[in-house]
């Protein structure tokens, strides 16, 4: 969790929606950012948020934002408690920019590691890099990384290989 805090800190800027931040020490420690959105942060007081913060009471699969509003998305253990992930994933990729950033940490079953977070994501329309995996004592595997929009050039590409015109 420490990692993925720092990872967020440190790409984090610009208009960014936080989902899944439960307490006020989940949150990283955001430096450059002009606005901040909490989706499902709880019962928080204002005193308790950092500057330029909302907190937005939706779930991941029905965000009420516009499309691309986001810079980057931050996205802790949403995808697996959502009830219905695919769809939860596809909400993030509308709200994130083109070039925007999804920063993500979920869980990996033992029985398939990445598959599941991975795969929403990918049937969300996003790519993954910089995935990396964990294994907590005593806790199930978790699977970190960033997601983005793939580059138009890359979409044109994969047409091309597959016959479309």
């Amino acid at each position: 969790m420490k990692r993925f805090r720092a990872l967020a800190g440190r790409r984090a800027s610009g208009r960014v929606l936080d989902i899944g931040a439960g307490r006020t020490d989940d949150l990283p420690p955001y430096a450059h950012i002009s606005h901040l959105a909490l989706v499902g942060a709880g019962d928080r007081r204002v005193a308790e948020l950092p500057l330029q913060a909302e907190t937005v009471d939706a779930e991941p699969e029905d965000l009420p934002f516009p499309d691309r509003a986001f810079d980057v998305v931050v996205c802790r253990f949403a995808l697996t408690r959502a009830k219905r992930p695919a769809l939860a994933a596809r909400e993030i990729a509308r709200v994130l920019r083109r070039t925007g950033q999804l920063l993500f940490l979920d869980t990996a079953p033992t029985t398939r590691l990445d598959v599941d977070a991975l795969m929403h994501l990918r049937h969300g329309g996003l790519i993954t890099h910089d995935v990396d995996w964990s294994w907590p004592r005593s806790r199930t595997p978790l699977v970190q990384g960033v997601a983005t929009h793939p580059d138009p050039q890359y979409v044109r590409e994969i047409a091309w290989l597959r016959g479309a015109r």
